[in-house]
């Protein structure tokens, strides 16, 4: 039995000592009172301790206590006045307060604790308890299904609701799978049924839905869905566009606002740019929901083309493509050849494009230089280049450059390739010193080999007009035989001739690609490689030997010629490593060593071209006897050298690259400039299907390209690469470099050259002036600055018929100009009127951009004549330009023609208004009229 010492308090003490009523009783220091003489109010049996969150930890004690107001007061053997219960005292508001709201949180956390559903198995023993009529289950290990069955016709599932065993909720209403935010205000974010109450919810809300009572959007969402799920499974990827274009599809009928996905907005752009007339059909019809042409024009012009070596936009985007690509995908092919433009100047983006950079003069050409990767489908435009009767020394220049930018891009560049013009060839041996070589030093990159090759499609196409070209009876070429050098072999065209007039009435021929095409061509079907490749044909092969073995005609000659350039032109034309085994041809394999059966035969076509080079044919008597000429049938020096160059470079490419990269094959068929004459008949057939074009068609085609090619962009560092954003696009805009502008050009500020404006075209000045304040006024939703630009009041000028040519034009709608809006409108044709004067023109034509070149100076001379007054504007507004590629009913008259800014707005920190933009609005093109007057 416990029992409890006597309080050291002396009032305390008295009190115990009171109670206890025995005589003369003084306790000494060991006298205790046992427990049975205390109320049990004044025993503490347990500690108690509030948390934070205000639920109370009870602990109860080993050793009891008593409260500080304790004492005995049951005595069983004294009388009952001496003995007694104490009453219970009455608390404090405050303390009945929280114990009531102790009692309550006690409370809720116990119905808390009995609400929670801890695991799936305590779910499984109690949920069907809960449910109610009309709710049928089926229970798994899994899963628990819940769900109401519509009976009144043929049985069908109302509602149905499945709980895995995380506890998440999936629910369907007549077969369409729901959202789960459209039940979150029951589960939460976390979609689980983790609460008995959320259960309950759960059945009331559920009980409510009725059949065919889903939303349409609803099952539009759950067609997507199952289409996700159904195309994930498949192990088809080239169903992976389509199923991509239906989802995109059904998610647009969804929204009222029409969003693209990044890859479908680059794939219509390239369904726009190939068939812009089907394209409107489509979307007129309403067959697909597909952007607005506008919009993709602006995606298109948010990219610049290459128009030149050192435009520094066009090198951000290559360096953004190489850092998409593996070291090995980095060993790039540089392709070069021109192509013909009309001459003409075309303002275009704040540019004059046309101008030759070779010269004062209008571009005649185009010089392209193409990158094609040797290991992989890279191929990239990395520069166009117009140029004006194209020397040598004007492409070695470009090519250096164009070897520079490419270093400085981190590219590999292997080899140069290009046609055997003359041109192309004096710059190869430039590049050489002098001395046309196989193989040099890289100008930029000396630590690597720089090889240099012509053609192989232009090589074995001039080989055929070598042929056709021989002014000999039967068009002979005399040649040494490739089984034994010292034996002259006849190649006579007059046999396919023969054999074609034999057969050109037979339905079943043995030398079907035998034509009149092939064997007559004209100066324009020359060019085209396919009738050249039906003369060099395995077809005439066979059939000149069964000629010569049928029918004992001498034959053999032109067999052997067709069959040398035949096995020639099948190896150094494989671009599928597959083609080998599909045509079951060893000499279409890919080359995988250094020493298989292509590159022996490339070796002796080598020595055999060296020794027909060496020798004179045949000895004067025979050739006369054949009635050839005194030098023999040979082919033109060009092509024998062109052909003999290339065949040896490709050897040592070959031997280069294994010994350097040792790859697994090489395609002979990467060392030609298809690529690049492929994007000359893009070019060609985007601008109308026309031959002949001009630089700008050529420009513009080439931007929607570098679109296409994003679509099509296949990386083996990143694998299939897909755009999530336009970045790489805006990372290339125009205000992303520095803009600078050439010392002498500043003298255009001089006033003493001013030109004089005339009163009879102060009327025009004027009218103009009003329209750009209208333009920029536009764009400002404060007064005081609107106030800066326009006013109310008719402009004081000290001629007054100048203001009368507005006054009769106001029909009560136009806004008049500030004199400052008219200064900058003058100081924008002055300035203009000086950058096209001979002694600057040149200076002004080189600029990259001429508009911003116009804009920046007439801002320059604004601030140097103090005109560009502070604005103390309350809101902070900021001028926005105001662009317009054409005018609204308020236009200049229909004889003006004006090109307005794009200038850059202020920062929003900058308080106040500048002229800056509305010098932009002002800064004009003003073109030449046939009388070499000025017209705007």
């Amino acid at each position: 039995v416990s029992s409890f010492t006597f309080p050291k308090d002396a009032t305390r003490k008295n009190q115990w000592v009171k109670s206890i009523n025995r005589a003369n009783f003084i306790p000494s220091s060991t006298a205790v009172v046992c427990i049975k003489h205390f109320s049990s109010q004044f025993i503490v049996k347990e500690d108690r301790i509030v948390r934070d969150d205000g639920s109370e930890l009870v602990v109860p004690r080993k050793i009891w206590k008593l409260t500080n107001d304790a004492y005995p007061s049951i005595f069983p053997n004294q009388p009952s006045y001496l003995s007694h219960e104490p009453s219970t005292s009455r608390k404090s508001p405050s303390e009945r307060i929280t114990a009531l709201k102790l009692r309550d949180e006690q409370n809720f956390a116990e119905w808390c604790t009995n609400d929670t559903v801890n695991s799936f198995e305590i779910f499984q023993e109690t949920y069907a308890k809960k449910l109610g009529d009309g709710w049928l289950n089926i229970r798994t290990d899994n899963f628990v299904l819940c769900y109401r069955l519509d009976i009144n016709q043929c049985p069908s599932i109302v509602v149905s609701m499945k709980i895995y065993k995380d506890l998440t909720v999936e629910i369907w209403h007549d077969s369409v799978l729901l959202k789960t935010k459209s039940y979150h205000f029951i589960l939460g974010e976390h979609n689980k049924c983790d609460r008995w109450t959320k259960f309950d919810s759960l059945l009331s809300w559920l009980a409510a839905f009725k059949p065919n009572d889903v939303k349409p959007n609803e099952k539009i969402e759950n067609a997507m869905h199952l289409i996700k799920d159904a195309y994930s499974q498949q192990d088809d990827s080239d169903k992976t566009l389509f199923f991509s274009v239906i989802i995109e599809q059904l998610k647009l009928t969804l929204s009222s606002k029409h969003i693209y996905s990044t890859e479908f907005l680059l794939l219509a752009a390239k369904f726009y740019f190939c068939y812009p007339a089907a394209y409107s059909f489509i979307r007129s019809s309403k067959i697909l929901i597909l952007p607005h042409p506008v919009y993709i024009k602006k995606l298109s012009n948010a990219l610049k083309g290459p128009s030149s070596v050192s435009n520094n936009n066009h090198i951000m985007y290559l360096q953004k493509k190489n850092e998409m690509l593996s070291p090995h995908e980095k060993l790039i092919c540089l392709l070069i050849d021109e192509i013909y433009v009309n001459p003409g100047l075309n303002y275009k983006g704040g540019k004059l494009l046309g101008k030759a950079e070779n010269a004062n003069q209008q571009a005649n050409t185009i010089q392209a230089f193409m990158i094609t990767s040797l290991f992989s489908k890279y191929k990239e435009i990395v520069a166009l280049v117009p140029m004006k009767n194209q020397t040598a020394d004007d492409l070695y220049c470009q090519t250096l450059k164009v070897l520079q930018m490419l270093n400085d891009c981190k590219y590999n560049v292997l080899c140069l390739i290009s046609d055997n013009n003359r041109i192309n060839r004096n710059m190869f041996t430039q590049m050489c010193q002098g001395n046309l070589v196989n193989c040099i030093s890289n100008p930029v990159q000396p630590e690597n080999k720089l090889f240099f090759l012509f053609d192989t499609v232009h090589l074995i196409k001039s080989v055929r007009n070598n042929w056709f070209n021989e002014k000999t009876l039967g068009q002979v070429l005399c040649f040494p035989s490739p089984d034994n050098s010292s034996k002259i072999s006849l190649a006579k065209l007059q046999d396919l001739k023969d054999i074609y007039e034999t057969e050109k009435s037979n339905l079943i021929k043995n030398a079907p690609k035998l034509s009149q095409k092939v064997l007559y061509p004209t100066s324009f079907e020359k060019q085209n490689v396919l009738l050249a490749l039906n003369i060099f044909h395995e077809s005439n092969s066979a059939a000149l030997a069964h000629e010569a073995g049928e029918k004992d005609k001498d034959t053999m000659g032109t067999k052997e010629f067709i069959d040398q350039f035949l096995k020639w032109w099948n190896i150094v034309n494989v671009k599928n490593s597959e083609k080998g085994k599909r045509l079951k041809n060893p000499f279409c394999d890919p080359i995988r060593s250094k020493d298989q059966m292509s590159m022996v035969f490339l070796n002796k076509f080598y020595d055999w071209l060296v020794s027909w080079n060496n020798k004179s044919s045949l000895p004067l008597e025979k050739r006369k006897e054949l009635g050839l000429p005194g030098k023999g049938g040979k082919l033109t020096k060009e092509t024998q050298f062109a052909l003999q160059f290339t065949t040896k470079s490709l050897i040592d490419i070959v031997n280069h690259i294994f010994k350097e990269h040792t790859p697994e094959y090489i395609l002979l068929g990467k060392f030609q400039t298809d690529s690049l004459e492929a994007r000359f008949g893009q070019y060609r057939q985007m601008s109308g299907g026309n031959y002949n074009v001009s630089c700008l068609q050529i420009f513009e085609s080439e931007k929607k390209l570098k679109i296409v090619d994003w679509i099509n962009f296949h990386s083996e560092k990143k694998g299939e690469f897909h755009i999530k954003s336009l970045e790489i696009f805006e990372a290339t805009s125009e205000t992303s470099v520095e803009f600078e502008v050439d010392e002498e050009l500043y003298e255009v500020f001089d006033t003493t050259t001013d030109v004089e404006i005339s009163p009879e075209e102060m009327p025009a000045f004027i009218y103009i002036s009003g329209y750009v304040a209208k333009k920029v006024s536009q764009k400002l939703n404060c007064d005081l600055c609107t106030s800066k630009f326009i006013t109310t009041k008719g402009l004081e000028y000290e001629i007054d018929t100048a203001c009368k040519y507005v006054s009769l034009l106001d029909q009560g709608g136009l806004k008049w100009p500030t004199k400052y809006t008219l200064e900058i409108l003058v100081e924008s044709y002055q300035i203009f009127n000086k950058l096209i004067r001979k002694e600057f023109e040149e200076k002004f034509l080189k600029a990259n951009n001429h508009k911003q070149l116009l804009e920046h100076l007439v801002f320059e001379k604004m601030e140097l004549l103090n005109s560009v007054p502070e604005v103390s504007c309350e809101l902070h507004v900021s001028l926005v330009h105001a662009k317009s590629d054409g005018l609204d009913q308020r236009g200049p008259p229909s004889d003006m023609v004006w090109k307005f800014g794009e200038g850059l707005p202020a920062q929003d920190d900058e308080p106040g208004v500048t002229y800056q933009d509305l010098t932009n609005m002002a800064a004009v093109t003003i073109r030449h009229r046939e009388d070499g007057k000025i017209q705007m």
